[in-house]
């Protein structure tokens, strides 16, 4: 193409813009806001799509193990907590996303899209794809991550062990009640 020629178009192309660098005491816009004066607060693809999903379990490592099960591209990010391996990907008519901190801790949380009504349903799908044990799953009170704090747990009648740990339905049978520290209830 030559100079002033647009793919496509029959207009004049773009002059380019001259874009001053940034001020001199701006910081990375990634880093938290507290103090850097840049007005820019960059967000990682997963933090942007995190809010999109709930977490339903987490699996023992390793993360790659999963990946590779499943044959899936793994997609690296960070939020606030640091940086993160995400692989997000649709089984079934679920959308589910593992994920694991790559600064510490060997947890991989499972993320599913919060549309999804049969979350129980749907982490015995997975576990079942996965090929393990289904008393390998722990309930999210193991993930690493700070969401888990936030999900309310919807109300089960305390019936079982497995109810008082908040499983019921096709997944109970798959899973024991777990604690922290391995401890069955």
């Amino acid at each position: 193409m030559g100079e002033g020629v647009s793919a496509g178009n029959d207009g004049p192309m773009w002059e380019p813009v001259v874009v001053p660098g940034p001020e001199p005491d701006w910081r990375p816009a990634p880093e938290c806001q507290g103090g850097n004066p840049n007005p820019a607060m960059q967000y990682g693809m997963w933090g942007s799509m995190v809010l999109a999903y709930r977490p339903i379990g987490v699996l023992p490592p390793p993360f790659a193990a999963y990946v590779e099960r499943l044959v899936l591209t793994v997609e690296q990010s960070w939020e606030d907590l640091g940086s993160v391996d995400v692989a997000v990907f649709r089984l079934g008519g679920h959308l589910f996303a593992l994920s694991r901190f790559t600064d510490g801790g060997d947890a991989v949380t499972v993320w599913l899209d919060r549309r999804a009504v049969d979350g129980e349903g749907a982490l015995a799908a997975l576990v079942e794809v996965l090929g393990v044990p289904g008393d390998c799953v722990r309930d999210i009170s193991w993930s690493p991550h700070p969401a888990t704090q936030y999900v309310p747990s919807a109300p089960t009648p305390v019936t079982s062990p497995r109810r008082r740990a908040g499983w019921g339905g096709r997944f109970a049978a798959l899973v024991p009640a777990w604690v922290p520290g391995g401890r069955e209830r």
